[in-house]
């Protein structure tokens, strides 16, 4: 998508990362993922970082849903790579750096050393203060959000959070906005509600099975559809959310994140764009383009094959072993207009769990192709002499 605005008038493509740098949150690594929790808790943050050597990862709430065992895991289990950008850096291109591995935060170095974060927040507030924001709300809104019934339980608000990595779902109840669930709510009754062991399942289980609006938010963040994306931005800095539920006669039309207003930046990478994204790539500047080129080549045959395929992305979680060893987890969700599909493999050579991811991508390419008859037969057509052909 390009939604380019002139912000050459506003200076805008001049500012630095150091001119919106925010206190960022650091943890040890061998912590435990229920003091991360307690510490956003105190602090209102939604993320934190952790230093190591030549890497520096991050926890948001996004990671911490995915774990059950909060008091005992550690934070090593969980936290993933980002990119480090330094002060001098441009804000647009910690734009895109945030926009393609969706991120809300990264951090910040001087000479080596980390000073602080940069936020998303912090730079579409900037936008306002630069007359960089224009248009209606459904310039560009999530059309159709994922939404929940009343009655849906807190495990199905926990399973879609996870599997589409967002953070926000609408309740509805008689097909009227009845509140908002977030991820920092869920993670936060880990800790603010004992298990229910009366409810089904008992234990963990217990507590995913309560009704999703025990936890949600009754006091929502909205705009109209018609409103301004200026009056939007305004509505979620002072309400201190990272979403606005877009209604149309009362009824959810659309959802808007802070995200979402990076697309008005000129952020996208001018090399052959795709809907690939990896979050976690490997602080090696060769490994890391060895996976992203597979992966973009892999998600750039999906696209072909269905065109509706809206983003895809792979989710790198590492494990050091010792010294010399790291064992990685990498879960992939491919998201379009009418399926969606994840996988999960884990080993110690990411060259050769990308091929994998390879090969799963071109199963669900072939289940899912949308070429007409007549191209799916000249493409047959065109492999078959070079199949016959004999040495």
């Amino acid at each position: 998508m390009k939604l380019y605005l002139n912000f050459l008038s506003a200076g805008f493509e001049n500012l630095a990362v150091s001119d919106l740098i925010e206190v960022a949150t650091t943890v040890d690594s061998s912590e435990t993922v229920s003091r991360v929790i307690g510490s956003l808790k105190t602090t209102k943050g939604y993320e934190v970082f952790v230093e190591d050597n030549d890497r520096t990862s991050i926890v948001t709430f996004r990671e911490i849903l995915d774990v059950d065992e909060a008091v005992m895991r550690k934070v090593s289990t969980i936290m993933l790579s980002v990119p480090r950008i330094n002060e001098g850096d441009s804000i647009l291109y910690a734009a895109r750096l945030m926009f393609e591995n969706k991120l809300r935060a990264l951090p910040v170095f001087r000479n080596g050393t980390l000073v602080g974060k940069v936020t998303s927040p912090a730079i579409v507030k900037r936008m306002l203060e630069t007359n960089m924001i224009s248009g209606s709300a459904k310039k560009i809104m999530t059309p159709d959000p994922i939404c929940l019934q009343y009655s849906d339980e807190v495990g199905k608000a926990r399973s879609l959070m996870i599997r589409r990595r967002i953070d926000q779902l609408p309740i509805l109840k008689n097909a009227k906005l009845n509140g908002v669930i977030t991820s920092d709510a869920i993670v936060f009754s880990y800790l603010t509600q004992a298990p229910d062991r009366g409810a089904k399942g008992g234990g963990e289980e217990g507590r995913y099975g309560n009704p999703a609006s025990t936890i949600a938010s009754v006091e929502t963040t909205t705009n109209d559809e018609k409103d301004t994306l200026r009056k939007v931005a305004e509505n979620m800095l002072h309400s201190v959310t990272n979403y606005s539920v877009i209604l149309d006669n009362d009824k959810v039309s659309g959802i808007v994140t802070f995200r979402d207003f990076l697309k008005l930046l000129p952020i996208e990478d001018k090399a052959a764009p795709t809907a690939a994204f990896i979050v976690g790539l490997p602080q090696n500047p060769m490994e890391a383009e060895i996976v992203t080129t597979k992966f973009s080549t892999s998600v750039r045959m999906l696209q072909t094959m269905d065109p509706s395929v809206t983003e895809a992305r792979a989710v790198i979680k590492n494990k050091e072993v010792n010294a010399n060893t790291m064992h990685h987890q990498v879960q992939v969700f491919v998201d379009a207009l009418e399926w969606h599909e994840n996988y999960e493999t884990t080993g110690y050579d990411l060259s050769k769990i990308f091929s994998e991811v390879d090969s799963w991508i071109k199963r669900i390419a072939a289940k899912h192709d949308r070429k007409p008859d007549h191209e799916k037969r000249r493409d047959k057509s065109i492999r078959k002499p070079a199949e016959d052909m004999v040495p």
